[in-house]
């Protein structure tokens, strides 16, 4: 399949690369006045990624590289679970969760933009977003991934509230099942930070590093991740992401369904492998 243009990439801050089963697309911001500017919506562009991304491909890796925090910056303090006691609000900009600036739009352009992410937990691939940096505003991109690894010098916010837009659009039912409605509620109404460490106390985030540490936790995870047969690996994926909509029998019958499929390649396999070469 085609990607996105070159063109079109590097107008939404956007670089795509693809390496045996893995695509690798990086947001960065670390110059927010670039990202304010951006001419064209990220949100758009990681679509058209979705669209074409290969078959062959079974794991992405979504890393939202920030920048320093802003000079006006109220330091996040990292060891309160909470936040509370310090917050930190300023010096983002629209364009960091990927969105144009609020400005009139139809129900189908509001459609699109809360179905933009939806690739991303596809049931044929994995993903993981991995946010480093001042990343105020990234928190909507990286709940759209199956998995989070923050470094604990991360920061980010659910700050589209100040801008006019809904702060976790296509994410809510995700931010709420992470945190709780109490908790969902706070992070979205008043936009306040949190570090990558308190992101990981509030159930934000799956795995949380140490900056040096950060490659290597990625990399750990994307490799247990890749360690299972294919096959396998999409059926139990799609039994945890249809479990809230089926009753309990069905749900019951999904998963005795798949165990009855795997253990009947499991028995092709062996058989396969038992027969000498001719």
């Amino acid at each position: 399949m085609l990607q996105p243009a070159a063109a079109d990439l590097a107008a939404a801050g956007l670089t795509l690369t693809i390496e045996g089963s893995r695509a690798t697309v990086t947001v960065d911001r670390q110059d927010r006045g670039a990202a304010c500017a951006r001419a064209v919506p990220a949100v758009g562009v990681l679509a058209d990624i979705g669209r074409c991304l290969p078959g062959s491909i079974r794991l992405v890796l979504l890393r939202i590289i920030g920048g320093l925090p802003p000079f006006d910056h109220v330091r996040v303090d990292p060891t309160a679970a909470g936040g509370r006691d310090r917050p930190g609000m300023a010096g983002d900009c629209p364009g960091m969760a990927g969105d144009c600036p609020a400005s009139p739009a139809s129900p189908g352009v509001v459609g699109d933009r809360q179905c933009a992410l939806d690739w991303l937990s596809r049931p044929d691939l994995f993903s993981i977003a991995v946010v480093s940096g001042w990343a105020v505003g990234a928190l909507r991109l990286a709940l759209a991934c199956d998995l989070r690894v923050f470094c604990a010098d991360a920061y980010l916010a659910m700050d589209g509230i100040r801008h006019g837009r809904v702060p976790a659009l296509g994410v809510s039912d995700t931010l709420v099942d992470l945190v709780g409605y109490g908790r969902a509620l706070d992070l979205c109404v008043t936009g306040r930070a949190v570090s990558g460490t308190q992101a990981y106390m509030l159930g934000l985030a799956d795995r949380v590093a140490a900056p040096v540490d950060l490659a290597d936790a990625v990399e750990d995870l994307a490799a247990a991740l890749l360690a299972p047969p294919r096959g396998l690996a999409v059926e139990v994926k799609a039994l945890l992401l249809h479990s809230r909509e089926r009753s309990r029998p069905d749900q019951r019958r999904a998963e005795r369904d798949v165990q009855l499929r795997a253990e009947r390649d499991t028995q092709l396999r062996t058989s396969a492998e038992a027969v000498p070469p001719g």
